[in-house]
């Protein structure tokens, strides 16, 4: 059977023999999916067959319900990526504030606001209340390299609301963290035919590696700001791991104030010679429209070029996530390599 994601081997649903048999005669993953929607029926029906659902989460969690999860609360960034494959979650949480009375869409890519509850706006926390009242099948944490998106005490507490489920996104490859979010997905009842996305995934990355051979090994730095500091950032990020691989020449520091980035004070920000520089678009960072009055901003090369872009190091770790954010920066690459 060709199937478009590999599960980890210490994932598993458990399902009726019926559902078994279709998986092993089926081919694809529209087969796949097919199948996951025979389980679902088979799961809201409450049948003698139904086997029950069970997941081992990225902390090791063995989870365990008499059904597969249909309804679920998670962080806008997951929210984002699930929306793509057509599920809708009943409340989202997350810094999600960009500027009094708008919401920031950096990293929820097309997500619908108007169709689910926000139930946190505060970074690592979430009101309880809501979540109550929305009785979630499951809440869906992300975590970085460990670290739960939400601070350990409001974990526990949603515990003891609903079933909680967490989610590794940067300790892996951008391509194997898209892979499991896809069969994540699955599991939680995504009915559509995935291929087309992928495919558009795949072209996304080749463009990538197309655009990076033709620009003479051009080095490229990725950052974000603040008043005091630039902050350049390192491959500990997933997308510049994954850019880098895919040829494009980025500016990845050896050493870094964390996994993440190495603060410069301004008078060092030219430490690091760049032909190209993106700025993180998120509203924890400094955006260009502040940064011109600053003259070490300004004096640098390629500000004075005009080749500076933006980037999100949250991109949505969907097929049509990925392959949006590659092809916005294929495009100002190319722009840039045209100037």
């Amino acid at each position: 059977m060709t199937t478009l994601f590999t599960p980890r081997p210490h994932r598993r649903l458990e399902i009726d023999w019926n559902r078994r048999r279709f998986l092993g005669a089926a081919a694809g993953l529209a087969a796949a999916l097919a199948a996951a929607g025979c389980s679902r029926s088979d799961a809201d029906g409450g049948g003698e067959g139904d086997a029950g659902w069970s997941f081992t989460d990225d902390r090791g969690n063995l989870i365990e319900l008499d059904s597969p999860p249909r309804t679920f609360v998670t962080y806008t960034g997951i929210a984002g990526a699930l929306w793509d494959y057509g599920l809708v979650p009943v409340g989202v949480f997350g810094a999600l504030t960009r500027s009094p009375g708008s919401t920031d869409t950096s990293i929820s890519g097309n997500l619908d606001f108007s169709k689910t509850d926000m139930v946190g706006q505060l970074w690592g926390q979430v009101e309880l209340e809501k979540i109550a009242a929305l009785e979630p099948d499951v809440v869906i944490v992300p975590q970085l390299r460990g670290s739960a998106l939400l601070d350990e005490a409001n974990l526990d507490a949603v515990k003891g609301l609903s079933t909680v489920l967490v989610v590794e996104t940067a300790a892996g490859t951008i391509d194997r963290t898209v892979q499991e979010i896809v069969e994540l997905a699955v599991e939680l009842g995504a009915d559509q035919d995935m291929e087309a996305q992928r495919k558009d995934y795949d072209a996304a990355r080749a463009r990538i590696s197309e655009v990076a051979s033709s620009l003479n090994n051009s080095q490229v730095l990725f950052a974000s700001a603040d008043p005091d500091t630039i902050r350049v950032s390192l491959s500990g990020f997933p997308i510049l791991a994954d850019l880098a691989g895919l040829g494009l020449a980025v500016v990845d520091p050896a050493e870094g104030s964390s996994v993440y980035v190495e603060k410069l004070a301004w008078e060092m920000a030219d430490h690091y010679p760049a032909d190209m520089i993106f700025l993180d678009d998120r509203p924890s960072s400094l955006q260009l429209d502040t940064l011109g009055t600053n003259p070490a901003w300004s004096n640098l090369p390629a500000v004075k070029a005009g080749k500076i872009g933006t980037w999100n190091p949250e991109p949505v770790l969907s097929y049509a996530g990925i392959a949006r954010t590659y092809n916005n920066l294929a495009d100002q690459l190319l722009a840039f390599s045209h100037s």
